[in-house]
């Protein structure tokens, strides 16, 4: 019984960090919209690659939802099952780590480069 309520404990503090996660990472998707172009050097690549990063952390976001609602038995459709939804949190998952830690820090070190030169 406590193993349930711990398991459920950590799940909702999984689901509240993800949220504040998102909503960082959105206003700081919105602060680079709205940042002068020319103040910033790979304005587009920068601001698709925060893009692409927002809307990968909102899918793995719903994905991670869908898949604990799937392994509650909450949601009992034949579409939605556990292997489609642990599938599309590791692609969103994926997705989201190549953005963030792979494109957006580039982009930053061409910045510093060209600021060196």
């Amino acid at each position: 019984m406590t193993a349930d309520v711990i398991g459920y404990v950590v799940i909702v503090l999984f689901i509240l960090v993800f949220t504040y996660s998102l909503v960082i990472q959105v206003q700081h998707t919105l602060t680079i919209q709205k940042a002068n172009t020319s103040d910033v050097s790979n304005y587009r690549r920068l601001l698709f690659s925060n893009y692409v990063t927002s809307l990968s952390f909102f899918g793995f976001f719903i994905s991670y939802i869908l898949n604990v609602l799937v392994a509650l038995q909450i949601i009992q459709l034949n579409f939605i099952t556990s292997d489609n939804t642990g599938f599309s949190c590791f692609v969103f998952l994926v997705v989201l780590l190549i953005a963030k830690f792979g494109v957006i820090p580039i982009l930053k070190n061409r910045k510093r480069i060209e600021l060196l030169k």
